[in-house]
């Protein structure tokens, strides 16, 4: 395992650590403490009305990864492919997720998330690919890796917020880092590409209450930008319905797509990486 793969997953259990500590203190603080500038204190326990939120979820989705990795000092260019047909990783986006949501007064809230996806295969492709330097034949056991690691701070402003309905605007920071890699043993071919950076996004976001029990809510963000030599675009779009079983516990059902695009320039290897997950989730969540 990589010391960068480890270092994400040590800051994502530090992440649920401090979650579970935020729960605890908020239920020793106990129920009778609601911000003075909230008129919506009083009303039925709801994402509209709580303050803090964790939830801890399972996404069953699928994955499509295309690209192609250039050598800059090549006349050839990289040979466009699909990592899972022409390498043989998974379409399985299967992993566990979480979410920390902070109200800050009434209208403001942020949201942190940390996810990965980390994939590897050996296979045998169907015609050759270029990639980087090197070219991969169909005699070869080709040996790909690829890691995908984001983390989302996601600011938002209730433009509206009633007992029913909440619409709220806002600003994204993702901090994104990829690692693709494809090797040869029996030939000593090896080639890597990585990218990484902080893309923001716009934020969209809003909530209505079904009922006393049940709520609906839905996000979308979206931008395409430049940063240094790395060229991104982002969209994620998603939407959950909810059941409060409890006060301060919910279970629900959620379905997300997201697409994000990654292209390298000025580096050696250059390239374009292309990953697209969607899919439902089931989940937890607690809150006051």
């Amino acid at each position: 395992m990589s010391t960068t793969c480890s270092q994400a997953r040590l800051a994502r259990t530090a992440l649920l650590f401090l979650a579970i500590l935020a729960t605890a203190l908020a239920g020793a603080r106990g129920k009778d403490s609601p911000p003075p500038d909230d008129p919506l204190a009083k009303e039925p326990s709801s994402p509209i009305t709580d303050r803090f939120g964790l939830r801890a979820g399972y996404f069953l989705g699928k994955v499509s990864t295309t690209g192609h990795v250039d050598d800059p000092n090549a006349t050839t260019a990289g040979t466009p492919f699909n990592a899972e047909n022409d390498l043989g990783l998974t379409t399985n986006a299967r992993d566990m997720r979480a979410e920390i949501m902070f109200r800050l007064r009434s209208r403001n809230r942020l949201r942190v998330e940390m996810w990965e996806l980390n994939r590897e295969a050996t296979a045998t492709p169907d015609h050759t690919i270029v990639y980087g330097g090197n070219s991969f034949l169909v005699t070869d056991q080709v040996r790909t890796r690829l890691d995908w690691r984001q983390v989302d701070f996601v600011y938002s402003y209730s433009l509206l917020r009633a007992s029913r309905y909440e619409l709220a605007a806002g600003l994204g920071i993702h901090l994104v880092q990829t690692d693709a890699e494809a090797s040869v043993a029996a030939r000593q071919v090896h080639e890597e590409f990585s990218g990484s950076g902080p893309f923001p996004t716009i934020d969209l976001e809003g909530t209505v209450r079904l009922g006393r029990r049940w709520s609906l809510e839905g996000r979308a963000q979206y931008l395409s930008l430049t940063v240094s030599s790395v060229k991104a675009a982002m969209s994620d779009y998603s939407l959950d319905l909810q059941y409060r079983w409890k006060p301060n516990f919910a279970v629900g059902l959620g379905y997300r797509t997201q697409e994000t695009r990654l292209q390298v320039s000025n580096n050696n290897p250059n390239g374009l990486l292309e990953m697209k997950v969607n899919g439902p989730s089931l989940f937890l969540r607690a809150s006051f």
